[in-house]
């Protein structure tokens, strides 16, 4: 498929979630966040929908899942990543990869079904996970909480320690952040100054071929006169 035709497929289809946007500004409010294999993108498409403006005053934004995350550019996953946004907590946004993953055994019951005994089955199975994960709701949400604890207690005091030892602030931390992203912005654009250096080199290049090539005419000449002489 050429870039073209991926890119129009994704316009088609971009519609779903879309819908799924504007259920959710009625439903959710404010503040909230949207986590897409592609919501670098997403968020694009967003912006220059008829949602744009409501996505934007409701302060919502879009970001990529965690698994699905380390494989866009670093430049991306320093904006969109849940690694790199504040206040995303423990979250990694991939409830449906788990769900995937727990369906695939439906694949060997189902595989010799009739169409309605493999669409009750598959029914069946989300109407037991969603039993099982509602029962359970309640642990997940506790040993989350210590698991929030535990890293507060442990992990902040090593922090704590390697900035002390290292002798960093938080504002330090905060403004290479900042340089990071920008750095990553711009690699591979070329400096000015750079383009000057080039530019002069490619000059000495050019000017030491020429010499090259004056110097052999220079040589040929003198031989040629030299052999002219010899003759007469």
């Amino acid at each position: 498929m050429s870039v073209s035709s991926g890119a129009n497929l994704f316009h088609l289809r971009a519609k779903f979630p879309l819908a799924v946007v504007a259920k959710a500004l009625e439903v959710l409010g404010d503040r909230w966040l949207v986590g897409y294999d592609i919501g670098c993108v997403f968020g694009k498409t967003i912006a220059s929908s008829s949602l744009g403006r409501a996505f934007e005053d409701a302060k919502c934004r879009c970001c990529v899942n965690a698994f699905h995350g380390y494989s866009h550019s670093y430049e991306c996953q320093k904006k969109n990543h849940p690694n790199g946004i504040e206040g995303m907590g423990l979250e990694d946004l991939e409830t449906l990869e788990r769900i995937f993953s727990a369906s695939n055994a439906l694949g060997g019951v189902t595989r010799y079904m009739t169409r309605y005994r493999r669409r009750v089955f598959i029914d069946l199975f989300f109407q037991q996970w969603d039993a099982e994960k509602y029962a359970n709701l309640g642990i997940m949400l506790h040993n989350n909480y210590v698991q929030a604890l535990e890293i507060i207690d442990t992990e902040e005091e090593a922090l704590q320690h390697a900035m002390k030892t290292l002798n960093i602030t938080q504002a330090d931390v905060d403004k290479w952040h900042v340089e990071e992203i920008a750095y990553f912005r711009t690699l591979g654009a070329e400096p000015e100054y750079d383009v000057h250096r080039l530019a002069y080199v490619e000059l000495l290049q050019s000017y030491r071929d020429v010499r090259c090539v004056s110097y052999s005419a220079l040589t040929r000449s003198v031989n040629n006169t030299s052999l002219s002489q010899r003759k007469i």
